[in-house]
């Protein structure tokens, strides 16, 4: 019998770890896409302003993206003289303001580097980060895009004990998003 429910044990882990190997593409607003496990589901209570809202809650993996009007930032900075001295209109004002936010709100908070990327032939950042939030070690990944007209935040996180399960998964998470072609030309 003991044999018989280690087997069952062990059946149960590698099929768990061949699920999150397998993804979903989803479409949000005919805006953007971005692959998912698809052991994630849908949910929305992770953040009021996010687009996209997707938890494994049994590996407490979570993303989310919010999306805004590249303008909104911009027009901000450039009407606002005490914005202006510290950030750009620009993805990396979008970023760094972000980011200094997040520093705000998070103990212990330890930052690494922007790396400069492109996703999907987008302007990006990327960035991880380590802290304490509501008591809770965490790890967070982020993608900051710039699309046409549009700033992405595409945010992933765990647990900071889960980080090495779960930040290939991330990257790979971060690395799918794609800005849909919204404005196709009808054929006449």
């Amino acid at each position: 019998m003991k044999k018989i429910i280690t087997l069952l044990a062990v059946l149960f882990f590698f099929s768990n770890c061949q699920v999150d190997t397998e993804t979903q593409n989803i479409k949000v607003k005919n805006q953007y896409s971005i692959d998912l496990p698809k052991s994630f589901s849908n949910v929305d209570f992770l953040h009021e302003d996010a687009s996209l809202q997707y938890q494994n809650i049994l590996s407490e993996f979570y993303t989310i993206v919010i999306d805004e009007p590249s303008s909104d930032f911009d027009n901000l900075v450039l009407e606002d003289a005490s914005l202006r001295e510290t950030y750009t209109p620009d993805l990396t004002g979008y970023s760094k303001l972000l980011k200094d936010n997040l520093a705000a709100t998070i103990k212990n908070g330890k930052f690494s580097k922007f790396e400069d990327t492109k996703i999907n032939g987008n302007q990006a950042k990327l960035m991880t980060v380590n802290g304490t939030v509501d008591g809770i070690d965490v790890f967070y990944q982020f993608g900051f895009v710039k699309g046409k007209e549009t700033y992405y935040q595409i945010v992933n996180w765990t647990e900071l004990k889960r980080k090495e399960d779960h930040a290939a998964s991330m990257e790979k998470i971060i690395a799918s998003f794609k800005e849909l072609n919204r404005s196709k030309k009808k054929m006449p």
